[in-house]
Order: C-alpha cells, then sequence, then structure tokens
C-alpha cells in the first residue's frame, strides 16, 4: 500500500526531492499512526509501504531518499546488520525511527551507536512517535552511517589438542603483523582457554561480566578487558575458577560482536568444543568458519560431523578444513589422500608438523608465525590468513579437486567408511 507521492514536491538542480517521510511497517495500525504523524507535522503526501527493511532498502534504491524514515525491523533475523547495510543507500543527514517488537536494551544501544535515531517497541502511538521526532531535532542526532562490519572468523577444532589454538593465534598474528589490518582475537574457552598464554599475557577481568551481563557492555567495558599484544592486534580472555559456572546472558554475543565490529577489521574466535547457544550464534555470526583436524581416524568422524554441522547452520559462510600437524606419525596419522578419501572431504591447507614448535612458541611468549616465521608451517599458517583476507591473487587459486567419478550407489566413498563413521555420515 503506496501513498501517492505530490507531483508538485520540491527540487533542487532540477532533481526531486524525497518525502518528508518514509514509513515502511509491517502492520496496517503503524501504517495509520505514521500517517496521523504526518498530519499532525503538517507533512504532505508521505510515503507508506507494506513491509520493513526489506521493503525500505528496495524504495530508496530507486527513489529519492526522504527526509525521515520509520522502518519496522520485524521482519529481519539481525536488525543491526541489516540497518548497516541500508546505510549504504542512505544520505547521511537522512534520519531513522526503528520500530519493533523487542524490549531488549542491548538491541536499543546497539541500534543507537548505529546511528538509528531512536527505538520504539510496540504498540507504537502517535505520542511516542512525536517524542522520537523531539529526538531527531537534538543536536548530534544524525542518521545511520555505514559501520565497518569486520569479518569474523571462528575456529573449532574436530578433537581436543588438534592445535585449534595455534591455528586461532597464528592466523590472528599474520593479519595483523603481515597484512595490517586490525584484529580482535577472542577466547570463548573461558575455564581452559590458553590464548592469552600463547602470547605471553595474563587475562585481565571483564569478559566474563560482558557476557554474563550484556547491558553493560561498551567499548570502555572491552578496552579494559582487552590485552594488547600490539597497536593492531588485541586479545580478549579469560582464567575463571573451575568451581564458577558461566551463564552467557541471551544477546551477550550479539552485544559484545557489535562493539568490536566498529574497531575492528577481523575478529578471530577460538572456540570451544561445546555446543552451547553462544557458541551456536557465534557461528551463525560468522563469515568464515575454519574446522581444525589431525589426519588420524577418530578425528576424521567428528571433521565430518562438525563440518556437516557448520555447513547446516552457516551455509552462507566460508567454510574450510584445516589439517594441523600433518607429518606427525606418533598420534596415530593416516595419510592424506586416505583421510580426504574416507571423509569426503577436501583439505583446503595441511599445515606441517614442527617438532620444535611446542618449545619455541612457550620459551619464547610467541605464536607460531611469529617464534618460526621461516618454517613450512608459518607460511601454511600465512596462506591461511591470506585467504580469510581475500589477499590472494585471483590467478593464484588452487585449482578445485577434481571431481570424484559417480559410482553406483554400494560403491560410493562413504560406503567404505568404518561403521562408526558411516552413522555420522
Amino acid at each position: 500500500m503506496v501513498a501517492a507521492v505530490d507531483n508538485n514536491t520540491d527540487t533542487e538542480a532540477g532533481i526531486p526531492a524525497g518525502p518528508r517521510l518514509l514509513a515502511c511497517v509491517i502492520d496496517p495500525e503503524n501504517g495509520q499512526v505514521a500517517r496521523d504523524l504526518a498530519a499532525a507535522q503538517g507533512w504532505r503526501n508521505p510515503v507508506i509501504l507494506d513491509g520493513g527493511v526489506s521493503a525500505a532498502q528496495n524504495y530508496v534504491e530507486k527513489s529519492p531518499p526522504p527526509t525521515l524514515m520509520i522502518v519496522d525491523i520485524d521482519d529481519v533475523e539481525d536488525p543491526v546488520q541489516s540497518l548497516a547495510a541500508l546505510a549504504e543507500f542512505c544520505p547521511p543527514d537522512m534520519s531513522v525511527i526503528a520500530i519493533g517488537s523487542r524490549n531488549e536494551l542491548t538491541l536499543y544501544r546497539a541500534l543507537i551507536d548505529l546511528g538509528v535515531t531512536d527505538y520504539v517497541t510496540k504498540p507504537i502511538t502517535l505520542a511516542m512517535m512525536e517524542n522520537s521526532l523531539r529526538a531527531e531535532k537534538r543536536p548530534n542526532a544524525g542518521g545511520i552511517t555505514p559501520r565497518n562490519q569486520a569479518h569474523i572468523v571462528a575456529f573449532m577444532g574436530a578433537r581436543g589438542g588438534v592445535g585449534t589454538t595455534t591455528v586461532a593465534g597464528s592466523v590472528a598474528w599474520a593479519l595483523a603483523h603481515v597484512y595490517q589490518k586490525r584484529v580482535a582475537l577472542l577466547d570463548f574457552d573461558l575455564h581452559f582457554g590458553n590464548l592469552a598464554m600463547s602470547f605471553d599475557l595474563i587475562p585481565a577481568p571483564g569478559m566474563r561480566e560482558a557476557l554474563e551481563y550484556p547491558a553493560r557492555i561498551d567499548s570502555r567495558l572491552l578496552s579494559t578487558a582487552m590485552l594488547q599484544e600490539s597497536p593492531r592486534l588485541k586479545v580478549l580472555a579469560a582464567e575463571e575458577p573451575l568451581v564458577d559456572e558461566i551463564h552467557v546472558a541471551q544477546g551477550a554475543v550479539d552485544a559484545m560482536l557489535n562493539v568490536l565490529r566498529g574497531d575492528n577489521d577481523f575478529i578471530v574466535v577460538d572456540l570451544p568444543r561445546y555446543l552451547g547457544e553462544d557458541v551456536r550464534r557465534l557461528l551463525t555470526l560468522s563469515g568464515s568458519i575454519g574446522i581444525v583436524t589431525d589426519l588420524s581416524l577418530a578425528a576424521a568422524r567428528d571433521t565430518l560431523r562438525l563440518s556437516d554441522f557448520a555447513m547446516t547452520l552457516t551455509p552462507a559462510a566460508r567454510h574450510l578444513v584445516i589439517g594441523n600437524n600433518v607429518g606427525a606419525k606418533h598420534r596415530g596419522e593416516i595419510a592424506k589422500a586416505e583421510f580426504e578419501n574416507v571423509t569426503t572431504i577436501h583439505l583446503d591447507f595441511a599445515v606441517p608438523f614442527e617438532p620444535s614448535a611446542a618449545l619455541t612458541t612457550s620459551s619464547t611468549g610467541s605464536v607460531l608465525t611469529a617464534a618460526m616465521r621461516h618454517t613450512k608451517a608459518a607460511g601454511a599458517l600465512r596462506d591461511i590468513a591470506m585467504r580469510l583476507g581475500g589477499f590472494e591473487a585471483k590467478t593464484d587459486k588452487k585449482a578445485a579437486p577434481a571431481a570424484q567419478p559417480k559410482l553406483p550407489g554400494a560403491l560410493r566413498p562413504r560406503s567404505f567408511l568404518p561403521s562408526f563413521l558411516k552413522r555420522s555420515a
């Protein structure tokens, strides 16, 4: 339902000006409130559209933008990300009032931080909208602006002890020191995580408080909790008492990432091996997911299961399977070709085993890419960072593995899996 725009709309330099008010609402009663607001303010011919953020983006892509936009955010799963994308098509002086059903302080703060003039929870009234207009006229109330959407990279190990922390820390170091990017490195194992120790840092208090009380999350809290490895690489970690049970509040992951997104190019996360709500949410928000595994037969099963799970949960993300400590025969390793055959998964990267890595990194207080930068393992880890950052030239991309010939159903590769792998495949 669209109200026609007056043919006598003001023009500037021959270019038609947009309407004074554009309202993209899902519920008819909210459309009526928008009309009442326009009438009360003396605005001619407001544009009222059925729909939320998607309708708003479709309009501003094709028509002159309005002075004020009222947009319903109930049609999107991630309102902050969706409005940030919408901002790419909006002039900086356009005001935005968001309306929605979610009554969450963390969402309100994230939207205000993005540049939204006000967020009003349903049901809305004329008086509520007039109050939001007063917020629009405050001195520092501008329109939404495109914010730096840091690329989130999540690493998870197929099994314990495969070197996920080594990979996550080394890749983050390479992004910061080799490719000069601003990186936030997060260790989400609040009891047993050792990312901070990998950099010879001592965890500071603050991460647990941020996750348990997301309403307190702001840039000041996180800046005091983050450890500075260098001006471009900061680490957020914890070492909580084992007797304490950590309760991650709903919305805490989103609130933390929303603060970190504006100050970083990459957010690299080392995830623990459990699939709680917070871990699932992090995987959902990730643009890249790296599953780290060794080449043991025991790890093959969990690599297969975890890869299928990640693809189902976040199909749009970039998915990488990373073989670590390749060549460590004492770990029950099978050949790379055999591992790929039984799992039907192609390894995107194979990081060679370095016998002296543990001693060298622990004695220097540095990650592998820093302490042993001339080794083949460090080179492979830099290659992972290069892929994640999109720094590699198009001509250097590795050719896709040759497609396996289609075999009769009984002879397909997964039919040769051991019984415990068949159940998971």
